[in-house]
């Protein structure tokens, strides 16, 4: 790892960076025993993982006077991240969902990709259509999505005047599949203005059929759609990019001379809200699907949404008295 910390123009400049590549062994990995051994699960330490990545962050303090201050920050993070191997003899672990479809443990892909049934693919490249006009979907498992995002940044801004302090902080997650059945149900069953429109009308897929010809089977969008998201599970996948007001506040404290004659040795009001707005813009509008949900619980799953109630926005106060 090399790093740089930094300040410059008595403090009105900060910079620090990190670059790293380190090489995790020995991991706990938990391997599927026999039923009949009287056990369902072992586990050993085997495991070996790749993370390369940046962290750097530059604090910019524009105006500094006696009354008056601006103080902005940015961040940024990037890490990749490789399974190197998990355990001999063994070609991939089940890490969360389930062992059709899930997050996993394979070498030579990020940790955690996320495993499901694919489209088939015709003889010319194309989505294979078989008779019925659908798209057909893999009999076996393969990688069909990564939910770690390429990189996140922040942007911290605060102005102070006068013991009255209004901050905010934008964030911005760019990437990161995730299996939506928030999305797709809504989308195949027409329940979202983004799909307002005759669903009877007749269609013809984009594809190829078996031998490589332009697909000319017709049907109508209520068939098909439910095919496209809930055929293969690739189809279920989605582009978890998302820009978020991640907080917004506005504080006040009053002046040290007003409270000579109390025993308070400060006095401070904050009004603070989260999560007031987001944008997915790889998302259907009309879903107005919030990439941050969870389905898994705790623990290292990630990228799936089983109908997973939204997330809410938070509005407080805080009234802070010290002695």
């Amino acid at each position: 790892e090399f790093g740089v910390e930094g300040r410059f123009f008595n403090n009105r400049v900060g910079l620090d960076l990190s670059i790293y590549d380190k090489q995790s062994s020995d991991l706990l990995v938990d391997l599927d025993l026999d039923p009949a051994s009287g056990f369902t699960v072992t586990t050993i330490n085997a495991a070996e993982v790749s993370n390369k990545g940046i962290e750097v962050s530059l604090n910019l303090i524009p105006i500094k006077s006696k009354d008056f201050t601006w103080d902005m920050t940015w961040n940024l993070t990037s890490n990749k991240n490789e399974v190197i191997s998990v355990a001999d003899g063994v070609d991939q672990v089940t890490i969360a969902g389930y062992t059709n479809l899930g997050n996993f443990a394979i070498p030579g892909q990020p940790f955690g990709a996320i495993q499901g049934s694919a489209f088939v693919r015709g003889p010319n490249g194309g989505l294979l259509v078989g008779g019925n006009g659908e798209y057909q979907a893999t009999n076996d498992i393969e990688v069909i999505g990564d939910p770690n995002p390429n990189y996140t940044a922040n942007w911290l801004n605060s102005f102070s005047y006068k013991g009255v302090t209004l901050a905010w902080q934008f964030s911005y997650t760019d990437g990161g599949d995730i299996y939506s059945v928030t999305t797709a149900t809504m989308l195949a069953r027409g329940l979202t203005s983004d799909s307002d429109f005759d669903r009877f009308l007749p269609l013809i897929l984009p594809g190829e059929d078996a031998e490589g010809n332009a697909n000319t089977v017709q049907g109508y969008v209520g068939d098909y759609g439910f095919a496209a998201f809930f055929g293969a599970d690739e189809g279920t996948i989605f582009d978890g990019t998302v820009v978020r007001l991640r907080e917004v506040s506005l504080a006040y404290s009053l002046p040290a001379s007003l409270l000579d004659k109390t025993p308070f040795g400060s006095i401070s009001l904050r009004v603070a809200g989260e999560n007031l707005w987001y944008n997915a813009p790889n998302f259907p509008p009309g879903v107005n699907f919030d990439p941050e949900v969870l389905s898994l619980g705790v623990g290292n799953g990630r990228g799936f949404d089983y109908l997973t109630g939204p997330t809410a926005k938070k509005i407080g106060a805080t009234l802070s008295l010290t002695f």
